[in-house]
């Protein structure tokens, strides 16, 4: 390829590559979208963070209960 063919194909419309900031924003926004659309059953380890360490979360709610409970089941604790 030439010098000329790799930047055709990197200034592409429609493909522009996203910044870790960008790519993190999306990820917190897919895992707040399971976290209230999916049973706890089927919450992974990061979402039970998630609600554990936000402060958007409660103390003592009834979801961070729940995200304890699917994090000892994940960790083999229970």
């Amino acid at each position: 390829m030439t010098q000329q063919t790799v930047t055709d194909i990197e200034n592409k419309p429609g493909r522009s590559a996203r910044t870790a900031a960008q790519r993190k924003q999306a990820q917190r926004a897919r895992n707040m979208t399971a976290i209230f659309e999916t049973d706890s059953e089927i919450w992974t380890e990061a979402q039970c963070l998630m609600i554990l360490t936000g402060a958007r979360f409660p103390k003592e709610s009834i979801l961070q209960k729940a995200a304890w409970i699917r994090l000892g089941i994940l960790r083999l604790f229970m």
